[in-house]
């Protein structure tokens, strides 16, 4: 027969497991290069004719799989960008972010909107994408080890 768990021992493994998670996670820089040019490309390529703005699109979700497809086999977990709380406000930054950039590029292809925009677009997004997967991990960190008891 199984004995109940002191609660205060449960509730000391569940905090120490928060405070684990994430804290020896050392990924690698490249990680932030392939996420922002993968959002970048997304981002770019609306200002592309059909059928070549769909077509990279397909490939850069494809990216997107295989990306989480590594970092499970690296690290065994992954993690919905929009929770907790404050990661989650940090993730729609991001979303919203990248729908206002999508605009910019599909300015240039629905109304003749200058033609270098999508690339401004897509490097300014690569910027963020890639600075904000570190900020994202940092908010991450905070709100596993504030979470109500």
């Amino acid at each position: 027969m199984m004995q109940d768990p002191d609660p205060r021992e449960a509730l000391a493994s569940i905090k120490a497991a928060r405070a684990a998670i994430g804290r020896d996670l050392d990924y690698p820089i490249g990680w932030d290069f392939a996420y922002g040019a993968v959002l970048a490309a997304i981002v770019a390529s609306q200002g592309l004719p059909s059928p070549w703005s769909n077509t990279v699109f397909i490939f850069c979700m494809l990216g997107v799989v295989l990306m989480v497809q590594w970092w499970k086999k690296r690290f065994g977990w992954w993690v919905n960008g929009y929770s907790p709380r404050r990661a989650g406000r940090v993730a729609w930054f991001l979303v919203t972010l990248m729908l206002v950039m999508m605009g910019l590029a599909l300015w240039t292809r629905l109304y003749d909107g200058p033609v270098w925009m999508p690339w401004a677009a897509g490097v300014a997004t690569w910027l963020v994408a890639g600075l904000s997967g570190r900020w994202w991990m940092q908010v991450y960190r905070k709100d596993l080890t504030e979470l109500p008891q």
